[in-house]
């Protein structure tokens, strides 16, 4: 009996001696640190494939976004295979995924340096100058993002982060009280969203009436909350960050960080668990292309302490065991589908207006896919600022409802800008667009362009209906004046004197409506007149020479495909524009001598009517990392006869100008009434900012227009001559515009080389017959 007694007493004694390690936890630690905060994954996976379990996370900023990740159930692959998605990119970019562009909204570019928005209901009180954006990364991409990815998560935790598949904490910074906030309840992406907005970089986000920063700012290495809000009995951390040294003069994010950063505990004591601190020198915020580095190096750290950490944590998790668990738990989640919407910061009809973006079934329901759409087609509009979506599940119905929290740009937008440039394209430019928004959208425009060769005046409204099928209606009236005689000649050799003039005025009604997303069809119908200034010889007596002229007045309509979704509106790296337009015009010329007898008396008319066709395509292909290839292709056939002579019929006929500096280049060599040209553009960019790109294009006319003796136009040889001209340039795109120093040569005539330096942004207004 007694010997019995024995064996009892030492198997409770042993039970006792193993409960505390089979019941150990374990608290995982990630600072904040950018994309240095990559290396957490590697020790994520280490810690996994070594069975060693992680009971409770804690994170702050990057360390909130991976520790988030994984207390969702996602698995070190799965964290890989986001951080390495092109959706990725485009979260912390800001750039929108080509399918999403939604033109029809669009209207064409105007070349402003500075956009001030004013509300007219109070233009002194509320005013805002649009020079610089409020923060580096662009928000509309994330706020969708942030839905799509924490949503089902937040609604099966229903806001207790204690619920999610490992219980979870992260910290943002009230900077108005001074303090820490401590998330471990509400919506999930709110927190991470806040806890990662480091000022100037992102842009915050309010909760409770509260703008929430970067929680590095006061807390980048939460282990005291890890402490006080789980009592794990041991702690793995993970710091890739430090305090902020001494500032470096050009280092703006490091001068922001030692201004606003209080400093950080970085230390863990050895009674409390595990630290593994990184030092980098060379990772900057958004480096998160370095990922596999990134990563390999916590692995390695993680794996060389592995005996430590196995002799301080003697429990074990079965990995497949966990893998089971992982997926049972991500197949849980609710799956996105919506059906109320709730829209605030607009009135009823606004409320009216951006419910319909969203197409809906039967029951009022409508899925993840026509949520990110509705949401890039609304963004779209010039007449709103941002959406911020947030996401709640109604469990009863297995449904989620979407509340919309919009913000409306002020109802004026006055525009300047222009263009500066050593070859002559000097301009001008001022805009102004009065918006509103009830039922349907509208909006009244007036652009101006002064300067040495291009001038404009033009007056525009556009009226958009959202019906069924979206419906928009644009009519514009346009006085502009091409003058290539005041072509500057800086650093130009070989170039003959060119005295041409071209003037036009036309109203014409468009009338488009979407096509695919990326695209639109538009009708257009209009009156304009027209008129060609010209010399017909070299020889000219400027006391006593006037300009011949040839007038015209052409009544037609068009109809078009075209789209546009280029990064940029000059000098593109990225993305394709693409029109494909037939036109039918019929029109009377008038020819005015200016030196000589007028054989005609004033009495020269002739009426013709005839059909234009082309294809227009700029597309480019990111081939490397910093590598980009651009393609360009324009096809143009009119069946228009010859005007009065050789030079007039020239400023008449189709011109291939893919390059900014042949746009203002009067160049016979490249005009004719059929043709194709084409070309390629490698791109080499050094950074978001700079960037040097080379075109060579080749130009073939299918007839070449000729002169002969009496200075009449008539057709050469099928296929007869191929003209070419190359031009690299050096890149530098700021905010306000861009900077280009370029080189570049035409085949004909000889010797045409030319050098220039231009500064801003080269656009022009709409062309009657473009």
């Amino acid at each position: 009996m007694k010997r019995l007694g024995f064996v009892l007493l030492v198997c409770v004694a042993a039970w006792f001696a193993v409960l505390p390690l089979s019941a150990q936890k374990v608290g995982l630690v990630l600072s904040g640190g950018g994309a240095k905060g990559l290396t957490h994954i590697g020790i994520i996976r280490a810690l996994e494939e070594n069975n060693i379990p992680i009971d409770y996370v804690a994170g702050t900023s990057m360390g909130a976004i991976v520790g988030s990740l994984y207390a969702m159930g996602y698995s070190p692959d799965d964290m890989e295979r986001i951080i390495k998605s092109d959706d990725f990119k485009r979260w912390y970019t800001g750039d929108i995924e080509e399918k999403y562009v939604y033109y029809f909204k669009k209207n064409p570019p105007t070349p402003e340096f500075i956009n001030i928005r004013v509300s007219l209901k109070n233009p002194l009180h509320k005013m805002k100058t649009q020079i610089l954006p409020s923060s580096v990364v662009n928000p509309l991409q994330m706020n969708l993002a942030f839905v799509e990815l924490f949503g089902q998560a937040t609604a099966s935790c229903r806001n207790d982060f204690n619920k999610l598949f490992i219980p979870f904490r992260c910290v943002a910074s009230d900077v108005y009280n001074k303090r820490p906030i401590i998330f471990s309840r509400g919506d999930l992406g709110d927190a991470v969203r806040a806890s990662m907005s480091f000022p100037a970089m992102f842009k915050p986000i309010e909760i409770d009436s509260v703008l929430a920063y970067d929680g590095g700012i006061y807390n980048n290495f939460p282990v005291n909350v890890m402490v006080e809000d789980f009592h794990p009995d041991i702690i793995i951390g993970s710091v890739v960050s430090s305090n902020p040294g001494k500032p470096k003069e050009g280092d703006l994010i490091g001068q922001l960080e030692s201004m606003i950063m209080q400093k950080t505990d970085y230390t863990l004591p050895d009674s409390l668990g595990i630290l593994m601190t990184f030092k980098y020198d060379d990772v900057n915020l958004m480096d998160f292309d370095r990922f596999d580095e990134l990563h390999d190096i916590g692995y390695e750290r993680a794996i060389q302490l592995m005996d430590t950490i196995k002799s301080r944590i003697s429990r074990r998790v079965n990995y497949r065991q966990l893998t089971r668990r992982r997926i049972a738990y991500r197949n849980a989640l609710p799956a996105f589908r919506f059906r109320k919407i709730t829209i605030d910061g607009v009135n009823y009809q606004q409320q009216r207006y951006i419910r319909k973006e969203f197409h809906t079934e039967k029951d009022g329901s409508f899925d993840l896919e026509e949520l990110r759409r509705g949401y890039f087609r609304l963004i779209s509009d010039n007449m709103i600022s941002e959406i911020l979506p947030h996401v709640t599940y109604n469990p009863i119905d297995s449904v989620f409802n979407l509340r919309l929290k919009v913000t409306m740009e002020d109802d004026l937008s006055l525009r300047v800008g222009g263009n500066v440039g050593s070859n002559g394209s000097n301009q001008v430019y001022v805009g102004a667009t009065y918006h509103n928004l009830n039922n349907f959208a509208k909006e009244f425009s007036f652009d101006g362009q002064l300067g040495q060769i291009y001038n404009n005046v033009q007056l525009s409204g556009r009226i958009d209906l959202p019906t069924r099928l979206p419906t928009s209606y644009r009519l514009v009236a346009s006085l502009s004046t091409f003058d290539y005689q005041k072509q500057g000649k800086f650093l130009t050799k070989g170039n003959s004197p060119v005295f041409n003039k071209q003037k036009e005025e036309f109203v014409k009604l468009y009338v488009s409506i979407p096509f695919l997303s990326r695209q639109k069809a538009e009708f257009g119908i209009g009156l304009g007149n027209l008129e060609d200034q010209y010399f017909q010889t070299n020889i000219i007596d400027f006391s006593t020479a006037k300009r011949d002229r040839s007038q015209y007045t052409i009544f037609g309509g068009s109809v078009a495909l075209d789209g546009n979704t280029l990064n940029s509106r000059q000098f593109a790296t990225s993305g394709r524009r693409e029109r494909l337009a037939a036109h039918i015009y019929t029109g009377r010329e008038h020819f005015y001598p200016g030196i000589g007898e007028d054989s005609y008396e004033g009495g020269y008319k002739y009426i013709q009517s005839w059909l234009q066709l082309s294809y227009e395509l700029e597309r480019y292909y990111n081939l490397r990392h910093n590598f980009t290839l651009g393609a360009y292709l324009h096809a143009y056939y009119s069946s228009r006869n010859f005007s009065h002579n050789y030079r007039a019929s020239m400023m008449q006929a189709g011109t291939f100008a893919p390059t900014a500096h042949s746009k203002i280049t009067y160049n016979e060599a490249f005009r004719a009434n059929q043709f194709v040209g084409a070309g390629i553009c490698p791109i080499y960019q050094f950074n978001s900012v700079f960037h040097a790109r080379a075109g060579i294009y080749g130009f073939v006319p299918i007839f070449p227009i000729k002169q002969d003796a009496n200075r009449k136009a008539y057709y050469g040889e099928l296929f007869h001559g191929v003209e070419y001209l190359g031009e690299l340039a050096l890149v530098v795109k700021l905010p306000f515009g861009a900077i280009s120093a370029y080189v570049n040569h035409y085949s004909s005539p000889s010797k045409n080389w030319n050098f220039g330096l231009t500064l801003g942004w080269q656009v022009f207004g709409t062309r009657f017959m473009e």
